[in-house]
């Protein structure tokens, strides 16, 4: 399973994705995918380790204390699918924005069908307009959730209160995620926005130019990285961006045959401590 490795010293950061590569199929980090984390970042305090999601900051906080590193200096992460960019306290250090009349658009359209499952990612917010929904991604992504009244929220961000980093229709199965691109596929066009789809629930739509690989590129700058230096994790087709990115583009083996084309390294998956595996074999395994 294992090709060729970097050695230890050629790698500078470590970038993974949560869902379905950090974390096992129960959601959960495993005891050892932990214990091998904290092990690589004791040995190699230098080490950047960054986490790449399309969760937003709140949504990581469980999985920062399981990892112990709330307060460690190196542990910048990328956000809402690469719309916000952290520094290791918790500052924004880049952020982008979904155009206001491309918001606006779709709330005209989806006004009496799809509104009611709409998450607007703002900072650390979550908005949302339905408790159903916004249950789901409480328990069962750690959101943080606010519930807004729809028209009132609408005019907070056409008169700029409300900046929204990311839109996110919260989806029952591919085909009303397939529905929903095709009815707004015209608008996406027209602003020129990413679109993403993964864990099968979340349809994301990002600014121009904007995900999770042109965010590890802003990172990589600011951090003086190159991407010949970056170990990354991914799973699913919202990551392919992130691999493209980095030197050493690892897919979970739970990962899309699509997301695994675009990997160097294929590893076990995600219920069998993929991670940990590959990680384990670069900086643990005295040679």
């Amino acid at each position: 399973m294992l090709t060729k490795l970097p050695k230890a010293t050629d790698i500078k950061l470590i970038a993974t994705d949560i869902d379905g590569t950090l974390l096992n199929p129960h959601g959960k980090i495993s005891e050892k995918t932990a214990l091998v984390i904290k092990k690589v970042l004791k040995k190699y305090p230098n080490l950047y380790f960054v986490l790449a999601s399309g969760r937003s900051r709140p949504a990581t906080t469980d999985i920062c204390e399981t990892l112990n590193i709330v307060d460690r200096p190196k542990t910048e992460s990328i956000l809402c699918n690469g719309c916000i960019i952290y520094d290791s306290f918790g500052n924004i250090i880049w952020k982008n924005t979904i155009p206001v009349d491309f918001i606006v658009k779709c709330h005209d359209l989806f006004k009496d069908s799809y509104s009611n499952n709409l998450l607007y990612s703002s900072g650390d917010d979550a908005f949302m307009f339905d408790e159903h929904w916004a249950k789901i991604a409480r328990d069962r992504y750690q959101e943080q959730t606010v519930i807004v009244d729809k028209e009132e929220y609408i005019e907070k961000v056409k008169s700029g209160e409300s900046e929204v980093n990311k839109v996110c229709y919260m989806v029952k199965n591919p085909s009303e995620a397939e529905e929903i691109q095709k009815s707004i596929e015209h608008l996406r066009e027209e602003y020129n926005l990413e679109c993403t789809y993964s864990t099968g629930i979340f349809l994301d739509y990002m600014p121009d130019q904007t995900n999770k690989g042109s965010s590890i590129t802003q990172l990589l700058k600011i951090l003086n990285i190159s991407k010949e230096e970056v170990l990354a994790f991914g799973d699913a087709n919202n990551d392919i961006a992130l691999l493209n990115n980095v030197g050493w583009p690892v897919a979970m083996g739970n990962a899309t045959e699509k997301l695994k084309s675009h990997a160097k390294i294929v590893t076990k998956s995600n219920a069998e401590d993929g991670l940990a595996y590959i990680l384990e074999n670069i900086f643990l395994n005295e040679t």
